[in-house]
C-alpha cells in the first residue's frame, strides 16, 4: 500500500546500522576507509538515482552539489568554527536553494540540450571551485581539520565508517518513503510519460523541479560526508570523472532501484581496489580490464545486475 513501508524494506537498513558499530571492530583501517567511500558513493548516486532513473533528467549538475556541499561543510568549519554537523545541515540548504534556481530554467530542456545545459553548470561550479581562493583554497584545496559531531571529534576510520553508515541508513529509508509517497509516483509517472502525467493531473514541470531539488540535497549531503573521513577537500575531487563514474554505478546495478543502485556502487565502487591487488604485476592493464568489464557488463546486462538478481529469486522462490 503506498504511504506504508513493509517491514521488510527496512531490513536492509537495519543490518547497515548493525554493521555500522560491528565492523570497525573487525576491519583495518584501509578497509573501513573503502567501506566509508563507498557510503557516500551510495549517498550520491541515490540522489542522482532519483533524478536520472527515476525522473528520467539526465543531468550532470550532480557532481557540481557534491562539491558545493563538500566545500561549505569545510569552509564553514575552518573559517567559522561550525561544527561539522551543522555545516553539512547548511550544505544541503545550500544545494537545495542552487538546485532549485538551476532547475527553473533546465527543466524546461530535454535529453541532450538539458545534458549540455546541467554539463555547463558543472563546469562554471569547478572553475569557481579552482579560483575562488578566500573561500575554497583554490588549487591548495582546504584541510578542514577533525570533524565533529554532537561534540565528539572523528580522528578514526572506524568512527568515520560509523557515521558515514548511519547517514546512509537514513537516506535510504527516507528515499523508501519518499517513492511511496504521492510526489514518488508523480515521479514514475514522469518518467514514463510525461503526456500521460500530465493529463492523470501531475504538474510535470513542478514536479520536475522539486525532483531535480531534492537530488541537489543528496548530493550536499554526499559532499559533507566527504570531510567525515577525507582530510583534504580540492577541486579535483569535483571534476568530470566523479560523474563518470557515478552513471557506471547506475547503469551496472539497474536505474530506478535502491538495490540496484547500492550494487553498482559495490561493484564499481570495489573493482578499482580489487584490480590493484590481483593485478600488482600488471599495472598498465588495470584500467583495460576495468573498461572491459564494462563494457561486457552494458552488452551483456543491459538493465544492470538487479533485474537479473530478481528474475533469479523468482526461478528459484517463485
Amino acid at each position: 500500500m503506498f504511504g506504508r513501508l513493509p517491514p521488510a524494506h527496512l531490513v536492509g537498513p537495519g543490518l547497515l546500522l548493525v554493521a555500522a558499530f560491528l565492523l570497525p571492530g573487525i576491519a583495518n583501517e584501509y578497509q573501513l576507509y573503502v567501506l566509508s567511500s563507498l557510503c557516500m558513493y551510495a549517498v550520491l548516486a541515490v540522489g542522482l538515482d532519483l533524478l536520472v532513473g527515476r525522473a528520467g533528467q539526465f543531468a550532470f549538475s550532480h557532481i557540481a552539489f557534491f562539491g558545493i556541499g563538500a566545500y561549505t561543510t569545510a569552509a564553514l568549519k575552518l573559517h567559522l568554527g561550525v561544527t561539522t554537523l551543522v555545516g553539512i545541515m547548511f550544505g544541503m540548504i545550500l544545494c537545495g536553494a542552487v538546485g532549485a534556481l538551476i532547475a527553473l530554467p533546465a527543466t524546461r530542456l530535454k535529453s541532450i540540450y538539458l545534458a549540455l545545459a546541467t554539463f555547463g553548470f558543472a563546469q562554471a561550479a569547478y572553475w569557481i571551485f579552482q579560483n575562488w581562493l578566500p573561500v575554497t583554497g583554490g588549487p591548495d584545496g582546504l584541510r578542514p581539520g577533525a570533524p565533529d559531531i554532537f561534540g565528539l571529534r572523528i580522528v578514526t576510520e572506524g568512527s568515520a565508517f560509523t557515521v558515514m553508515a548511519t547517514m546512509l541508513a537514513l537516506t535510504i529509508v527516507v528515499t523508501l518513503y519518499l517513492m511511496r509517497s504521492k510526489l514518488g509516483r508523480s515521479i514514475a509517472a514522469i518518467h514514463d510519460s510525461e503526456h500521460v502525467a500530465a493529463v492523470s493531473g501531475v504538474n510535470v514541470r513542478r514536479t520536475k523541479i522539486v525532483a531535480f531539488t531534492i537530488s541537489s540535497v543528496y548530493a550536499g549531503l554526499a559532499g559533507g560526508m566527504l570531510t567525515l573521513f577525507s582530510s583534504f577537500i580540492h577541486p579535483d575531487n569535483f571534476n568530470f570523472a566523479p560523474i563518470v563514474l557515478l552513471l557506471s554505478m547506475l547503469v551496472v546495478g539497474g536505474m530506478g532501484s535502491i538495490p540496484g543502485t547500492l550494487i553498482g556502487v559495490v561493484v564499481i565502487g570495489t573493482l578499482p581496489e580489487l584490480l590493484r591487488t590481483t593485478m600488482h604485476s600488471f599495472l598498465v592493464w588495470q584500467e583495460v580490464v576495468y573498461g572491459l568489464i564494462l563494457i561486457i557488463s552494458i552488452m551483456f546486462m543491459p538493465s544492470g545486475i538487479w533485474p537479473l538478481v530478481k528474475r533469479a529469486g523468482k526461478r528459484w522462490y517463485p
